[in-house]
């Protein structure tokens, strides 16, 4: 015999937070490859500042991707859908 249990249950869409923080990563190379580019003094071009430069903007990026990712798991709490689910169970 088998009981069926209905409950009523909460459907969404959350965002995974690699691939936004991955994107953040990939925007912060581009911002530290066009600051880097853009420096014409030629003592500020050192392999040290570059270096640096690319691991704040490598940072900020990721950190800022991890933000969005938070904005958007906010506003998909909004957009929650519900449910009826049966939950069988045979013994």
């Amino acid at each position: 015999m088998s009981n069926a249990k209905t409950e009523t249950v909460k459907i969404r869409r959350a965002p995974k937070f690699i691939p936004f923080s991955l994107t953040g990563l990939a925007l912060g190379a581009v911002i530290a490859i066009i600051l880097s580019l853009s420096i014409n003094n030629p003592d500020g071009k050192t392999p040290g500042f570059i270096t640096q430069l690319l691991i704040y903007c490598l940072a900020g990026g990721a950190g800022l991707g991890v933000v969005v990712a938070v904005v958007v798991d906010v506003f998909s709490n909004r957009k929650v859908k519900e449910a009826e689910a049966s939950k069988v169970s045979s013994k």
